[in-house]
């Protein structure tokens, strides 16, 4: 039986006031879509303070060449932009994240907007450097 975290319903909340159709995926997971990308909400059953929202799969590594690049790509967007991880998966993709510990009664509406814009910036990023040092070569 799937166990739905406080903060899991919290978003789902939230989200749903916001206008949003959130739902929840098999692992309790909070997943949406926000102007055409999907974005989850992972919850930590061992960790209620903690709370990620992640944009995953937003690109695809095709060479060898280009995952080098993208990790030389990703460290650079996770210094200049605060919150955001960029992180090659194993997979071949590219994600963005945030996390962050929030107190046991968060108010989202305080900082939910700025977490989705913050991870758009950091994908957005990533992808026009990578575009831009592809086109060069």
């Amino acid at each position: 039986m799937l166990i739905i975290s406080p903060i899991a319903n919290l978003c789902m909340e939230y989200l749903r006031k916001e206008g949003y159709l959130p739902k929840l995926d098999q692992d309790g997971d909070v997943v949406f879509k926000c102007e055409g990308r999907i974005y989850i909400v992972t919850a930590d059953q061992n960790d209620p303070q903690f709370l990620r929202v992640v944009m995953p799969n937003f690109w695809e590594i095709e060479s060898e060449n280009e995952r080098r690049l993208a990790l030389e790509i990703a460290n650079q967007v996770n210094e200049r932009i605060k919150v955001v991880k960029v992180v090659v998966r194993r997979n071949n993709y590219v994600w963005a994240m945030t996390e962050q510990f929030i107190d046991s009664t968060p108010n989202l509406a305080d900082f939910f907007s700025r977490t989705i814009r913050v991870l758009k910036a950091g994908a957005d990023e990533f992808a026009q450097c990578m575009t831009q040092l592809e086109n060069m070569n």
